[in-house]
């Protein structure tokens, strides 16, 4: 069993972490390295060596816009299909190069190296994704360095890094306030200090996040908005310079809680055009709660300076409940008996996501989802979902870097193991209620575990090697992954869980990942690269007959860098010989069974990337301190359906078909002035219509989402040393957008906020 597997592993990590000490201090320059030999390229390393996409938002790039959307801070990464749902993003929806982008479960979440997904094997949505104001930096990865990931790797990988603790003793606090009632905080403080009474140098770093807001929405009764707070805590021990073998131990806690009054229940297509920031009464009740707790324990040392090990364990707790309108039933038109029908009763208007898109044909239950004074409809006419889930992900993971020279060439070697256990634990209800007099009002209150019951867990072990052979301008990444996992679901039929399951769902599998690259210097400032790998992504674990997602995966490009202009061009190809998708709420799941996966067949998706950077001032000889930094990142990509099939997710698919949420067209330009003690910098994000189906030709009305060309502007003053005045708008110009058109209905994309503020580095 991978359980006896684990135990092994574990024992090993605990004697290797009890022998050691810490971790010589690391240079401030490169604070990532402690989780770069288990699961990032391009941070601690050269991206030279690199044959793929790799995308490196450092710092300074963050705090140009103190962003607190990550669909806002990775709009600069070419590559990246992204779907708005509440115009926070709160709960992304993120895809790379078309791999399909609901709840982002294609695509691995890591913060500081650890998966983030709540359980990213029994349950990979993303409904838990780390708040990224608080994060150091952001790495991207695509192409086949995305083997070294796992268990998806059909798409790439997302890492964040969070502040590291500071090799002096530091502290910052930045202060924001807006013109929707939004408040954002932002303050840690931290440093590492030398004790002579111990044997290690000691750290600590303490941190918070608090960002709340009132909403952009209105609603007659009721809220819009959130609340969210997040706590971070690290302890760390080091050797002190000299020692024979420099180590480090860390540990981080970290936890957070979010409550934000959100609802899927999107808007008729008129009224997002007349109205776009209302909402509807129906969706009153509509709220998600949760609660996040990571601890990780980071051990490093430094053997040789050709040897290098890192071990982490960590445990990540999260629980959700969103109460939300899911359902409509209007199987009963009659209120009370009456004569006179308050519903059409109609097949074709029995889900909210038709009555929305179709209210001239439903106007009866559209006045239901209205629900205006002096109206009353039948009872148990809404279906309201206490999507109550609990999540646990747990392991270990141990990487080891070599560095040597043999026969004559150079190698970089990675070898990683990692034991992983997730589970998810589902025990929902939903009750039927009645709009009254523009109040939700229940008629029906089922029991907890009545709408579904079931317990879902996964183990994991998971093996990697990756080595990097250079001779002279040439160097070759050859790199295998290996996965064996076991599932099982449990499903009841009643909230008892005394009685034997009614149904128990097991999967295992196990499958050998390689990918492999080359990248040739074909002059000092000049690389060409390739690379081919395998794309994976397991099926559901409540599927039983559905086969695993595979494709494969090209790429080729090059790059220029001479030191004042950085240009990158990669086209890539990625091959589907079948495509899935899973049931979430996020997708309308009222058609399909939610957990279930479906396959849309075989698909290709191929496109270009282009990314470019400069000072002006520099590439024109400007030695003043005067600089005018630019960058561009520009995506083409085309889909294609291969084959014709019928899916309760993707909707009917048709030969020649494109893939909904992918853009054809997308262009990101940042440009601005910088001069001693003030800057000022405009980005630029142009997203290309859409379509929110599979389909061909122009897009029908009700199908498409907007192209919109969306400008933020952030602006600083430095009045003192380390203290700076903020100004920032982000859609500076009040650009009206529709953002998605699912589960139900289309949604707005958020208006002008205007920010205020200020930020003290001590």
């Amino acid at each position: 069993m991978l359980r006896n597997r684990f135990a092994g592993a574990a024992s090993i990590a605990a004697l290797m972490a009890i022998s050691s000490h810490a971790h010589a201090e690391e240079s401030s320059d490169t604070p990532f390295n402690a989780v770069d030999i288990l699961t990032v390229v391009g941070t601690a390393r050269d991206v030279s060596d690199v044959g793929g996409s790799v995308a490196f938002i450092a710092p300074e790039t963050l705090e140009i816009q103190n962003y607190a959307d990550i669909n806002r801070i990775l709009r600069r990464v070419p590559g990246i299909n992204i779907q708005e749902e509440d115009g926070f993003g709160l709960r992304p929806n993120i895809g790379l190069r078309g791999s399909g982008l609901d709840r982002s479960s294609k695509v691995l979440i890591m913060e500081d190296g650890v998966l983030m997904s709540p359980a990213p094997y029994s349950a990979p949505s993303a409904y838990y994704f780390p708040f990224s104001r608080r994060m150091n930096a952001v790495e991207v990865t695509k192409g086949p360095s995305t083997v070294k990931y796992g268990p998806f790797t059909t798409a790439g990988a997302i890492q964040f890094f969070s502040t590291p603790i500071p090799d002096e003793p530091a502290a910052h606090v930045s202060v924001l306030a807006s013109n929707q009632e939004r408040s954002i905080i932002h303050a840690w403080a931290g440093g590492k200090f030398a004790v002579d009474q111990l044997p290690v140098d000691v750290g600590f770093l303490i941190e918070t996040y608090q960002d709340n807001a009132e909403g952009f929405k209105e609603i007659e009764i009721g809220d819009t908005g959130f609340s969210l707070q997040d706590y971070v805590a690290k302890v760390g021990l080091y050797t002190k310079d000299g020692a024979a073998v420099p180590q480090s131990l860390e540990f981080k806690f970290q936890y957070s809680d979010e409550r934000s009054d959100e609802t899927y229940l999107g808007l008729t297509d008129s009224d997002v055009r007349s109205t776009p920031f209302l909402r509807y009464n129906a969706s009153q009740l509509d709220q998600m709660n949760t609660e996040h707790f990571t601890y990780q324990l980071t051990h490093n040392a430094k053997l040789s300076d050709a040897i290098e090990i890192t071990t982490l364990a960590y445990n990540t707790d999260f629980a959700r409940n969103w109460e939300k309108l899911d359902r409509f039933n209007n199987s009963d038109p009659f209120f009370s008996g009456g004569l006179d029908p308050l519903l059409s009763g109609s097949g074709s208007c029995d889900s909210l996501n038709e009555i929305l898109v179709d209210p001239v044909n439903c106007p009866r239950e559209f006045q239901v989802l209205l629900g205006p004074a002096g109206f009353t409809s039948p009872d148990d006419v809404l279906g309201i979902r206490q999507n109550n889930r609990s999540y646990n992900a747990r392991g270990v993971q141990t990487g080891v870097n070599f560095i040597f020279d043999g026969m004559g060439f150079e190698h970089d070697l990675v070898v990683s193991a990692r034991y992983h256990e997730d589970s998810v634990d589902r025990f929902q209800e939903e009750d039927q209620y009645r709009i009254d007099n523009g109040f939700v009002v229940r008629t029906t209150d089922n029991a907890p575990g009545t709408q579904a019951n079931r317990l879902s867990k996964s183990e994991a072990l998971s093996l990697y090697v990756q080595d990097t052979i250079r001779r002279g301008p040439v160097a070759v990444t050859g790199g295998l992954r290996y996965e064996s996992v076991d599932t099982r679901q449990r499903r009841w039929n009643t909230p008892d869980r005394t009685l034997a399951p009614d149904s128990i769902r097991e999967n295992s599998y196990d499958i050998l990942l390689p990918g492999g690259s080359i990248v040739v210097d074909v002059a000092d400032q000049l690389s060409l690269l390739g690379g081919v790998h395998r794309g994976f992504a397991p099926a559901s674990v409540s599927s039983r007959t559905q086969e695993p997602e595979r494709s494969i995966a090209y790429e080729a490009g090059g790059r220029f860098n001479n030191d004042i202009v950085n240009l990158e061009l990669i086209g890539f190809f990625n091959d589907y010989s079948n495509l899935i998708a899973e049931c979430t709420n996020s997708t309308g799941g009222s058609e399909c069974e939610i957990g279930d996966t479906d396959n849309a067949g075989q698909a290709n998706v191929y496109g270009i990337e282009f990314v470019a950077s400069t000072d002006f001032a520099e590439a024109f000889g400007n030695a003043t301190a005067l600089s005018f930094p630019v960058s561009v990142a520009y995506t083409y990509t085309s889909t294609e359906f291969k084959a014709s099939t019928a899916s309760d997710i993707f909707g009917d698919i048709n030969v020649g078909d494109e893939i909904p949420y992918v853009p054809e067209q997308q262009l990101f330009v940042s440009a601005g002035v910088v001069y001693d003690n003030w800057g000022v910098t405009a980005d630029l994000n142009y997203v290309g219509e859409t379509r929110g189906l599979p389909g061909q030709g122009p897009i029908p009305a009700l199908e498409l989402i907007d192209s919109r060309a969306i400008i933020d502007l952030a602006a600083h003053y430095e009045i003192a040393d380390g203290i700076k005045i903020l100004l920032k708008v982000e859609n500076l110009f009040d650009e009206d957008y529709v953002a998605s058109r699912r589960p139900y209905g289309a949604r707005p994309g958020k208006p002008r906020e205007i920010f205020g503020g200020i930020s003290i580095d001590l």
